[in-house]
């Protein structure tokens, strides 16, 4: 899919040594400024009114609210279905369909039939059309091979990289704080564990770097963790081991600001640094070379829910997955950021694994309908998607995958996630192998001639019913 896209790369405001993203928005006498949203309009605020006028049958209301929630997070499906079914209540065929087709082009699965709320949009030929693509983007596309299945007592694992020195997968879990060595026969071996002597707690990302021999870990301490204590709420670190001895090097915690945080995704740059994400913050943390301390480098108070970070192989641009919001590109080289812009047709809402190989952006998407692998092709400026891809959609081994490792041209990555369901009834998590070389350009049916030859005869249809009513 070669599709326009616009450049919206906007400047990152440096203060005091942190950089911090005002997508639109200037800064004043050094500090970061932010577009404010009063306490009612909010996303929490925003649901509890959808959820209250659609109880009261408040239908322009509960359309009201869906309309600014998809404002808001553009990229979220399930707010884009829920105002489907706010327009159909209404009666508001152009506008529903008008939804619909944007989910359509952005290849999302869903069936409209599927719930009362629809009946006064249906019977239509639109209607039959674009449904019937919506449930047909639901079928299984590409490949997906398992590798192996870790064994019963890696529980929630939540990292996984690969380890050249040893040829072997290594697995991090949260229950445990463990991590584990791994063969392709998915037999399993234990490296490393949370204790005293290391001062771990659960285990949300593995960062393999050979070439100097250490082993970066980074660890938060989750209610998850099993050896979770109260006191330790909101505390989080980076920690260094000697990758062929084991041994504990350093440990860089997250600086003290009465704020709780979870160190999770990294990469490496080409000069040895490391840029961490903070799952409970909207941060990135770096922890250079030559230091032994973590900094903050970017605050984005435009994103909301960050994971999965990429870097180019020079080291001037890298990337941040926000599942609400999309992706963040990064120039470091020339201190300035902004949304990557990715065509109308493609949906990056629901990203959780986020890796570079060659000019390609992979993506990991569970927060969205269907869950999905995409490759994206960048320009050479590395701001902007020029052809989508995908790998692996709604196969029938996915059920939330997540987080996975780049090796050669192959993808390794969990096909499920342990987070969701009854946790007392947890099934063994597969890793998938899926080759990135695979598939070619994803084509969406192209529906808008087709509505622009459709609406001149059903908008007639439309004014001769309500005339035979009057």
């Amino acid at each position: 899919m070669n599709t326009p896209v616009k450049n919206h790369f906007t400047t990152i405001i440096l203060a005091a040594g942190l950089l911090l993203t005002s997508i639109g928005v200037q800064a004043q006498d050094g500090a970061p400024a932010t577009k404010s949203a009063s306490a009612s309009d909010n996303v929490p605020a925003l649901l509890v009114k959808a959820n209250e006028a659609y109880i009261a049958k408040d239908y322009p209301a509960f359309r009201q609210a869906m309309e600014l929630l998809s404002a808001k997070r553009p990229y979220n499906s399930e707010y884009m279905y829920q105002l489907v079914v706010a327009h159909a209540l209404l009666d508001e065929k152009s506008a529903a369909y008008s939804v619909m087709l944007r989910m359509q082009q952005q290849g999302l699965a869903y069936d409209f039939t599927s719930t009362e709320n629809t009946l006064n949009i249906r019977n239509t030929e639109v209607f039959d059309y674009v449904n019937d693509l919506m449930q047909m983007a639901g079928d299984p596309v590409g490949e997906a091979e398992t590798v192996f299945t870790l064994p019963d007592e890696i529980i929630l694992p939540e990292a996984i990289s690969w380890d050249e020195s040893r040829q072997k997968f290594l697995v991090g879990s949260v229950a445990e704080g463990s991590i584990f060595a791994v063969g392709e026969d998915g037999q399993a071996s234990l490296l490393l564990k949370a204790g005293v002597d290391n001062g771990m707690w659960a285990v949300f990302d593995i960062l393999v770097d050979s070439a100097g021999n250490r082993l970066w870990v980074t660890s938060a301490a989750s209610p998850k963790f099993l050896g979770f204590e109260p006191a330790d709420k909101g505390r989080s670190a980076l920690f260094e081991f000697n990758l062929e001895t084991l041994e504990l090097v350093r440990r860089y915690p997250v600086p003290v600001d009465g704020n709780p945080h979870s160190l999770g995704n990294m990469v490496m740059g080409p000069e040895g640094d490391i840029y961490i994400v903070d799952r409970a913050l909207p941060l990135v943390y770096k922890k250079p070379a030559r230091e032994q301390k973590l900094k903050a480098l970017l605050a984005s108070r435009e994103m909301v829910s960050m994971r999965g970070i990429a870097m180019r192989e020079d080291g001037h641009m890298m990337y941040v997955a926000d599942r609400e919001l999309g992706i963040l590109a990064i120039d470091l080289a020339a201190g300035r950021a902004g949304k990557l812009a990715v065509p109308d047709t493609l949906n990056v809402g629901g990203i959780e694994g986020l890796y570079m190989w060659k000019n390609h952006l992979v993506l990991i998407q569970n927060g969205i309908k269907p869950q999905r692998v995409m490759r994206l092709q960048l320009d050479d400026a590395g701001t902007s998607v020029t052809a989508v891809r995908p790998l692996a959609v709604a196969r029938p081994e996915f059920d939330f995958p997540s987080y996975g490792v780049v090796r050669g041209a192959d993808l390794y990555y969990f096909a499920s996630s342990q987070w969701t369901g009854d946790q007392s009834q947890l099934k063994p998590v597969t890793v998938l192998r899926t080759s990135m070389n695979a598939s070619g350009d994803l084509e969406q049916p192209d529906m808008r001639e087709y509505l622009r030859q459709r609406g001149e005869g059903l908008r007639a249809k439309e004014e001769a019913l309500k005339k035979a009513k009057q």
